[in-house]
């Protein structure tokens, strides 16, 4: 038995070690630019997971950090998008996640020197760093332009911004964040030359670490990235609490508040929050930074596999040691019966949301998990192979030195139920010299006694317990979770309570298992970081619906709608000839119509009709201030294929792609035929961003296009993006579309060369 479990007990002893050191080396000197890393040290994100970080600033000599980061383990660090290019000369790194998903670096020069585009550099003096002059985006600008790189004097960056003001450089690197804020702050006018303004979005404060690191410690690399992450998403949310510990300790640059408070909201901006998951690095995007540095011949690597490049936390379950400790112990949670909505049973089967969070975290592990009934605690026996848990409740992060938890699985929001005779609620401060009832299992009542002085809180052990005396005016109300509450409202048909206020608490769900089964709660918080909102609402959603029951008396909405019926009935007969006349009429308007605005090649709009409907969104926007994007494009080789092939095949192609883009874009998008081979797009409520990402979508779209005619002809397309901007005229926003167009097809142009 002994030799059994050894080797178990000595994997729980090593996942059960002291804290583990790391460095963290910046790519920057300490700013709001790193202070996901500075919050998660300091909250204690890192010592929670067994990590004693130490953050090193930058030095000046970026390529030492790669070296450190490669020869080292726990060594992890932040770059830029060069980051690839440093992986296809074999360095072997793994990028864990990018906090910005559009870079901050900028171009800046004084507005009196007359430079503002890319064009413009041509023989001017650049102070750029090393990385930066790397990074994609500056040299895909620059490129797109037509413009040769080594046509810019590139200079080392002194990172003194006077040397700018002094016009010793014409043009300095910085970031969005940083240098405009100085110089607003002298009034002094200057100019921005800024990639994402050009269609060149890529990564920026990448988090990367070595590949020898993640073979030989995949926990602590991810625990490393979820700490850090962990970090960020408390510091966007949080940026005046941020700030003020940069400020107080990590401020070596002498920012002032302000300061920092500015760059914190551009990066937040930056970081794209709200359409992306905190940290995502996007694989189409590596391939495109992989694919313009091979066009620029900096990278000699064929067979370039960005998979192997990104890091895949689901692949932390895959290696041969989990594995075999998944095989070799079984899984069993630990249910209480008749805990409705979490745990109960119908017709002898159990259910529940503890049910199902835990079958779908065994689909997430891909390892079958068991239920018993828990008869008493005694069931958590460890010295089995049989490794048993339980759901817990708190509102607070539970700590325990017997057990250990997983993270928040899901948060449940608590509610305050009155009698029906009360007005709502919109804060308990309104409240006072009553009586409120508070489920014990929340452990909220200190809190609320010191929040809410005025309020006699009282702890209540059920929710029967509780509807009773509210029922008989004992309390003037009962504070729980959502669905026990509803669950009781709506399972008995009762009438006469009803939920008033939603507080800003919630309810976390976790699962407890004795300490020694640590290894496998690790497993399990790998497995609940990748359930998605939309799976957990899932369950959530469901159960909330299955509690309703309809016990509304058909028979009496029966009363109402059969007479209704009948006068609509003969309302629509009296009409009937009337609407056949209008129906005849409406079509022949329709075709009419359609031969005023449909191009007759391709079926879609005519240029009349698309610059009409851009001319509206313009008036929408003066009206309503809302958004919209232009993608204008065009064929790339037509004319070849026009007079090589034939004009036949010409309209073959053309028809193609107008039906391929018609079929790939929303109903509420307007596509029509501007001229010859060129294309026009209105995007209705769509930023650049978004609109970039349907670019995307469209080009593989188009590639993908097959002409019966002749199967191997290629097909792409040209795209130019723009988003309409205040005091835009129709001209103006087609300029940019159309400037940006061809950018692209220089780009395109010259790749075909190389």
């Amino acid at each position: 038995m002994i030799i059994k479990i050894l080797p178990i007990i000595l994997f729980f002893i090593v996942t059960l070690n002291a804290n583990q050191k790391v460095t963290l080396y910046l790519d920057w000197l300490n700013q709001f630019q790193f202070a996901g890393y500075y919050i998660a040290k300091e909250k204690g994100y890192y010592k929670d997971l067994g990590i004693d970080i130490e953050i090193k600033e930058f030095q000046g000599d970026y390529n030492s950090i790669i070296k450190n980061v490669i020869s080292n383990e726990t060594i992890y660090a932040i770059g830029k998008s060069s980051l690839i290019l440093d992986n296809n000369q074999d360095k072997n790194i793994i990028l864990l996640s990018t906090i910005f998903q559009k870079s901050p670096l900028i171009l800046l020069t004084l507005e009196s020197s007359n430079i503002k585009t890319p064009k413009d550099l041509e023989n001017k003096k650049v102070m750029i760093t090393s990385d930066a002059k790397e990074s994609a985006s500056v040299n895909a600008m620059i490129l797109s332009q037509g413009l040769n790189l080594n046509s810019v004097n590139f200079l080392e960056h002194t990172f003194d911004i006077n040397d700018l003001l002094n016009k010793k450089v014409d043009a300095y690197a910085g970031y969005l964040s940083n240098e405009p804020y100085l110089l607003d702050k002298k009034n002094i006018k200057y100019n921005i030359i800024n990639p994402s303004d050009y269609n060149f979005d890529f990564f920026e404060g990448i988090l990367f670490t070595s590949k020898k690191e993640l073979s030989n410690n995949p926990t602590r690399v991810l625990n490393f990235n979820e700490a850090s992450l962990k970090g960020w998403e408390y510091a966007f949310n949080n940026i005046e609490e941020s700030v003020k510990i940069i400020y107080e300790k990590y401020n070596t640059q002498n920012k002032t508040l302000d300061e920092l408070i500015f760059e914190a909201n551009i990066l937040k901006d930056l970081s794209n929050v709200k359409e992306e998951t905190l940290g995502t690095i996007n694989l189409n995007k590596i391939n495109e930074i992989n694919s313009f540095y091979k066009f620029l011949g900096l990278n000699a690597q064929n067979n370039f596999d960005a998979e192997s490049l990104i890091f895949d936390k689901t692949k932390v379950l895959l290696n041969k040691d989990i594995n075999s400790y998944l095989r070799d112990n079984q899984f069993t949670l630990l249910i209480e019966n008749n805990k409705i909505p979490y745990s109960f049973k119908i017709t002898n089967e159990q259910v529940g949301i503890e049910i199902d969070f835990w079958n779908l975290l065994s689909e997430k592990t891909n390892k079958a998990f068991n239920i018993e009934e828990r008869l008493s605690t005694k069931n958590l026996n460890i010295f089995t192979n049989n490794i048993k848990v339980q759901f817990k409740y708190s509102t607070k992060p539970i700590k325990n030195n017997k057990f250990v938890y997983t993270n928040s699985i899901a948060k449940i929001p608590i509610v305050m139920a009155t009698k029906d005779n009360k007005n709502l609620i919109n804060n308990l401060e309104y409240l006072s010299n009553v009586t409120v009832g508070i489920s014990e299992k929340l452990d909220l009542i200190k809190e609320l006694q010191q929040n809410y002085p005025k309020i006699n809180f009282i702890e209540l052990n059920s929710v029967d317990n509780a509807f009773n005396k509210l029922k008989n005016d004992e309390i003037y109300g009962f504070i729980d979770d959502i669905y026990s509450i509803s669950h009781k409202i709506n399972y008995e048909n009762i009438k006469n309570i009803k939920i008033v206020q939603t507080l800003q608490y919630n309810l976390n769900i976790y699962l407890e298992s004795e300490n020694i089964n640590k290894p496998f709660i690790n497993l399990l918080n790998i497995a609940i970081s990748k359930l998605t909102n939309e799976e957990k609402n899932n369950i959530l959603n469901a159960y909330q619906q299955i509690l309703y029951h309809d016990k509304t008396n058909i028979i009496e909405i029966l009363k109402y709608i059969v007479p209704l019926f009948f006068l609509l009935s003969i309302f629509m007969f009296l009409n009937y000839k009337l609407n056949s006349e209008i129906k005849k009429r409406k079509n022949i308007e329709k075709e009419l119509l359609k031969l005023a605005n449909k191009d007759s090649l391709t079926n879609i709009y005519n240029r009349r009709k698309i610059e009409e409907i851009c001319e509206n969104e313009i008036d929408r926007n003066y009206r309503y201030n809302t958004i919209f994007s232009i993608i204008f494009f065009d064929l790339n080789d037509f004319k070849p294929i026009n007079d090589k092939l034939g004009h036949h095949i010409g309209d073959e192609v053309l028809i193609n792609v107008a039906q391929t883009i018609k079929k790939n874009i929303r109903n509420s998008d307007s596509l029509g035929r501007w001229g010859g081979d060129e294309f026009l797009i209105i995007l209705p409520e769509t930023n650049l961003e978004q609109a970039k990402k349907t670019v995307t979508h469209l080009e593989k779209k188009v590639s993908n296009i097959i002409i019966d005619s002749n199967k191997n002809l290629k097909i792409s397309c040209s795209f130019g993006v723009a988003q309409y901007k205040k005091n835009d005229s129709f001209d103006s926003l087609m300029e940019k579309a159309d400037k940006l167009m061809y950018a692209s097809k220089t780009i395109y142009k010259n790749k075909k060369k190389g």
